[in-house]
């Protein structure tokens, strides 16, 4: 399929070949139809998956013949992803009359409020905390909002702008066109986009997969060593380019930034508290080689566009399957090479386990030889081993110096024994079993064995009751006092006086 049987204008069609773009992705070519047609819509598909193209062609197909005022409203979650699809937009509308701004608050707002109200934009790129500035200023108006993109909503709503998109919604004209594109639907965002969509066609694609040319590898570690063999690891591959390492939270970055220039790399942070050159910067010196690791966390990795990374660490496990693989899907597109290493503590396997699933394979886990974890020795034969360079050699090992575990472990299991394998008797080398006896035609009685029952003897010896000691008298209590004793009879009364 190509973009010109999607129904798109020439100009655009032109643009996208200039782009170097010669077929649409499958998000593409199953939602640029649907928006043409004047639906709403929401797309499910991972990051790589070609979102921004998605929205992007059918909006300005729809914009070409109007008037020149704000007609569409991108909104993104961080200033990088606005960024990256305001390029996208200045690439895609080159051929034609579409005016592009874009807002966000990494750049003044009084040369945004210039922008807006003297030059114009139909198609505004901007986050929502700086649109609702802006319209608070008077600097903004959404009367004539034909179109309005939610892109990465779900990241919008982990960030705690639900209540801000509300906020807008309510400015929006009822009449508008509305497109959600997200990787993950929790359920603040279903409940969100049943106030926004009026009866949307969904889009899903298939579960987002790692890239196969990736090389994954889970590294056991205590929590508070996780620094120590991170320096390990970097430091095994002689030399250090092009890594990103993500953390969970942005006091987290901020931390192990720290730690690792203490053990002299380059590093530099990208986080939402950055300033938009140096978050620019970052991202140039890192592409150039003259920084060796960014230290980043989820929400303001969502926007970055990085090729040819080498290493991507996940210094904490990611809580959800779907941020792992966007986390390796930094490293590059379906296409990517490197590897994706993830430090693990103990508290954090229930996140591993619910990552196996998704992906639906084990990713291995190895333990270096030369690392001292801290623990007992029957702390580590517990632990699973991946190395692949000592694997062979620590098999060999094993089978030198334990072979009937080793055939035990082997064996098939049958009924009568533990592991289906009888123990070998003296005399035999371990490494040779005893054949089994033939069996006969007739088969021998089953003799049971005799026990002697033996009587328990004992000493019986009698022993006299020690005499108790007499107890003490109690003390006589005092007699109680006897009451007055009262009158037998009653004194008799006066007689009455009569008068004379």
């Amino acid at each position: 399929m190509m973009f010109n049987t999607l129904g798109l204008p020439a100009p655009l069609v032109q643009a996208v070949r200039a782009a170097g773009w010669t077929e649409p992705t499958a998000i593409q070519s199953k939602a640029i139809p649907v928006i043409l047609q004047g639906n709403d819509l929401i797309g499910n598909a991972p990051s790589g998956s070609g979102k921004t193209g998605a929205f992007l062609l059918p909006g300005f197909a729809r914009l070409l013949d109007g008037i020149q005022k704000l007609r569409a409203l991108v909104l993104t979650p961080t200033r990088e992803h606005a960024t990256q699809v305001e390029t996208q937009a200045r690439d895609f509308s080159r051929f034609t009359d579409l005016r592009v701004g874009i807002s966000h608050v990494g750049a003044p707002i009084a040369v945004q409020e210039k922008l807006l109200r003297e030059s114009g934009v139909d198609v505004l790129i901007a986050t929502v905390d700086r649109v609702l500035e802006l319209h608070a200023r008077k600097a903004i108006a959404f009367d004539d909002v034909e179109i309005l993109v939610l892109d990465e909503a779900d990241r919008m709503v982990d960030m705690g702008q639900a209540t801000d998109i509300r906020k807008l919604l309510k400015l929006l004209p009822e009449t508008r066109q509305t497109l959600l594109f997200s990787a993950t639907m929790p359920a603040e965002l279903n409940r969100l986009a049943k106030e926004a969509l009026i009866e949307p066609v969904r889009v899903d694609l298939i579960t987002p997969q790692p890239s196969t040319g990736i090389t994954h590898a889970i590294y056991p570690v205590a929590k508070h060593l996780k620094i120590t063999l991170l320096d390990r690891l970097l430091s095994r591959s002689g030399e250090v380019r092009s890594t990103i390492v993500f953390a969970r939270q942005r006091e987290g970055a901020d931390r192990l930034a720290r730690q690792l220039e203490r053990l002299k790399y380059s590093v530099a942070t990208l986080h939402e508290r950055k300033s938009q050159t140096e978050r620019e910067r970052a991202m140039e010196d890192l592409k150039r080689g003259r920084l060796q690791i960014v230290v980043t966390t989820d929400i303001a990795a969502r926007g970055m566009e990085l090729g040819g990374v080498s290493h991507v660490v996940n210094f904490d496990v990611p809580p959800t399957p779907e941020d792992y693989v966007h986390r390796i899907g930094r490293a590059g597109r379906p296409d990517a090479q490197g590897d994706a290493f993830t430090l693990m503590a103990e508290e954090e396997k229930r996140h591993l386990a619910a990552i196996e699933r998704f992906v639906g394979r084990a990713i291995p886990r190895v333990l270096l030889p030369d690392f001292d974890y801290k623990l007992k020795p029957e702390q580590v034969q517990q632990s699973v081993i991946f190395d692949d360079e000592h694997i062979r050699e620590r098999r060999k090992l094993l089978a030198s110096r334990m072979p009937y575990v080793t055939a035990r472990a082997a064996a098939p299991s049958r009924p009568g024994g533990a592991a289906g394998l009888a123990r070998p008797t003296a005399g035999i080398p371990r490494s040779v079993s005893r054949p089994a006896p033939v069996s006969s035609a007739r088969p021998r009685p089953v003799v049971p064995p005799v026990t002697a029952k033996l009587k328990p003897r004992g000493i019986s010896v009698k022993l006299k009751p020690a005499p108790r000691p007499a107890a003490k008298p109690a003390p006589a209590k005092p007699a109680p006092k006897a009451p007055p004793a009262r009158p037998a009879t009653r004194p008799a009364r006066p007689a009455p006086r009569t008068k004379k």
